[in-house]
């Protein structure tokens, strides 16, 4: 015959069914959220100056890249992506009859690189920006 458990142990076992409970449920809220994706981010682009032609070469929602031919300034572009690029580019060449450019690229509205070029065949880079982390 066995002896029942002393009133203590006994106790203890009753108090760690709740804590395990509530330790499983806030696991359960918790996990979700750690894993969720994160929210979309807007990166935006923009060209100034006064070139005849340039050509701006940017990093785009599928995480390639694409290439423009400008015949006036100013440019503009707001993308929205799932997450913002790793590594991302904005270079703006200016044509052979040359001009002056700048670029600027802001993430979430935070500016991460700006740049300027004068003269033929030169390029302002703003590249190797991070999206979403509000630094660059």
């Amino acid at each position: 015959m066995t002896e029942p458990d002393p009133p203590e142990r006994r106790s203890a076992r009753w108090f760690l069914i709740p804590v395990c409970a509530v330790l499983v449920a806030g696991a359960a809220v918790l996990v979700p959220r750690l894993t969720a994706p994160a929210p979309p981010v807007r990166v935006v682009y923009d060209v100034t100056g006064r070139a005849e032609r340039a050509t701006v070469t940017y990093s785009a929602e599928d995480g390639g890249t694409r290439r423009e031919e400008l015949t006036s300034l100013p440019w503009h572009r707001e993308l929205v992506v799932p997450e913002g690029p790793e590594r991302g580019v904005l270079t703006v060449t200016i044509g052979p009859a040359g001009g002056e450019v700048a670029c600027e690229v802001s993430v979430d509205g935070v500016e991460q690189r700006s740049a300027t070029a004068t003269g033929a065949h030169t390029s302002a880079l703003c590249d190797g920006f991070r999206g979403g982390s509000g630094t660059g």
